[in-house]
C-alpha cells in the first residue's frame, strides 16, 4: 500500500536576519538562495494532485518572512486546502504582518525562542532583539483575544534549542508560554556544527546509556510518577547511569532509537531551488560532530519538481524503497560506537549500507526534533 504524504516542509529561502551561534549558516558549504513565486505556485499546483493536502510547514534553514513575497506564498498554500505552519525567529513579526496572517488562516506558528531574558537570547541570536520578539507575539496574542479567542488560530509554539548556556532557563519556559498565549513548548537538543558547539551539548552521556538503550545485555526498570525533589533526583541520576533500561508508565525511552520520524510519519522536504529531500538532516552539506569526531553531510534529493511533479517524486521507486530501508534502519550504529574509517561521511557504513547512511543521524535517535 502506498504511504501517504503527511506532511511538507518547504525552504522557500536560506537567507535569514540573525546569526545565531549555533546555525549550521554560520560552517555550511551549499548553494544558498530563495525560492521564485513562480516555483511556489507550481509546488502547490502539484500538491493539489495528491491524494490529500499535506500539511505544508514553511520553514528550512533560512526566515521564511525574510520572503519578499511571504504573505503570498501563505495565501497560495492555504489555497490548495491544506493546513499551513511556519517556523519563524518573531524579530520580523509585525502588527501588520501578524493582521495578514490572521486574515490568511495561518494555523499554527512555532518561534525560536533560546533564552528566558535579553542576556541570554541575545547572546544566542546575535543581532536579534529579546524584548522585540515578545513584543511581537505579546500582540499577536492580543489580536487574537479581540478576533476569535485564545484557542483560535494560529495556535503558536515556543521551540526552545536546549545548550549548557541556556539550560537553566527550562524552567522559566512555561511562564514564557502563558504571557504569550503560547500552547507548547518543544525542547530541542543542539546540532554541533563546530567543536566549541559540541562542548555545548546536554547528552554527551545519553549518546550510549542503557537508559535509552534496550538490549539483552540491559536490564529492564519500570518507573511510576513520582515527586522531582531533593530526595528522588540524586536517585534518579544514578539510575539514569546504571546498567538498566527505563520504562516510564509502560512508555519505553528505547522507543524512539533508530525511528526516522520523516519517513514514519510520512515527511518530505522541497529545498529553495525545488529540490525534493527526505529529510532536514539531508536538505544541504554540512559538519556535524559527534562523540569529537567530524561528520560531513552530503545531501541527498530524489528529484526536483521544476522537472518532476511532487507526486511522481513521491511514489517513485527509488524513493519508496528509500522510506522502505529507513523504516527497518539496517544502518551502523554510528553515534554510539567509537567510530572507524567510514564514519566522516554520510557515503558507507560498516554494516554494507550505501549513501546516504543514516547511522549516525541524531535525529533518528531522538536527540533532535524538528517543528
Amino acid at each position: 500500500m502506498m504511504d501517504s504524504l503527511n506532511k511538507l516542509y518547504v525552504e522557500i529561502t536560506t537567507r535569514c536576519n540573525l546569526s545565531c551561534q549555533m546555525c549550521v549558516q554560520r560552517v555550511w558549504n551549499t548553494v544558498t538562495g530563495q525560492m521564485p513565486l513562480a516555483t511556489f505556485r507550481a509546488l502547490m499546483d502539484q500538491v493539489r494532485d495528491l491524494p490529500q493536502p499535506p500539511i505544508i510547514h514553511l520553514g528550512g534553514y533560512g526566515e521564511p518572512t525574510f520572503h519578499p513575497d511571504f504573505l503570498e506564498i501563505v495565501r497560495l498554500a492555504k489555497a490548495t486546502g491544506a493546513q499551513v505552519e511556519m517556523t519563524t525567529n518573531g524579530t520580523l513579526l509585525t502588527p501588520e504582518l501578524s493582521e495578514a496572517l490572521l486574515d490568511l488562516g495561518l494555523n499554527r506558528l512555532a518561534v525560536s525562542i533560546d533564552g528566558v531574558s535579553p542576556e541570554h537570547y541575545e547572546d544566542i541570536r546575535v543581532n536579534g532583539s529579546y524584548q522585540q520578539v515578545i513584543s511581537n507575539l505579546r500582540h499577536l496574542f492580543r489580536l487574537k483575544l479581540r478576533r476569535a479567542g485564545r484557542h483560535s488560530d494560529p495556535q503558536v509554539k515556543i521551540a526552545f534549542v536546549a545548550m549548557k548556556s541556556n539550560v537553566a532557563d527550562l524552567p522559566k519556559l512555561p511562564s514564557l508560554a502563558t504571557r504569550i498565549g503560547a500552547w507548547e513548548v518543544q525542547v530541542s537538543n543542539v546540532v554541533p556544527h563546530t567543536p566549541e558547539m559540541e562542548q555545548e551539548i546536554l547528552y554527551e552521556h545519553a549518546l550510549t546509556a542503557c537508559t535509552f538503550r534496550e538490549s539483552r545485555w540491559t536490564v529492564g526498570m519500570s518507573l511510576p510518577k513520582m515527586d522531582w525533589d531533593d530526595h528522588t533526583l540524586p536517585a534518579m541520576q544514578q539510575v539514569a547511569q546504571s546498567r538498566a533500561s527505563l520504562t516510564m508508565l509502560h512508555h519505553s525511552l528505547s522507543a524512539r532509537n533508530d525511528y526516522c520520524e520523516f519517513v514514519q510519519e510520512g515527511y518530505a522536504v522541497v529545498r529553495w531551488d525545488g529540490a525534493v529531500s527526505p529529510c532536514l538532516s539531508l536538505l544541504h552539506d554540512h559538519p556535524e560532530y559527534i562523540r569529537g569526531r567530524r561528520k560531513d553531510i552530503t545531501h541527498h534529493e530524489f528529484g526536483n519538481i521544476n522537472v518532476q511533479a511532487l507526486r511522481a517524486i513521491w511514489e517513485s521507486p527509488q524513493y519508496m524503497t528509500y522510506r522502505e530501508k529507513l523504516r527497518a534502519f539496517p544502518f551502523s550504529p554510528c553515534t554510539t560506537c567509537g567510530g572507524c574509517e567510514r564514519f566522516p561521511f554520510n557515503y558507507e557504513d560498516c554494516s554494507e549500507n550505501y549513501f546516504p547512511t543514516c547511522g549516525g543521524c541524531l535525529w533518528a535517535q531522538g536527540f533532535i526534533e524538528c517543528p
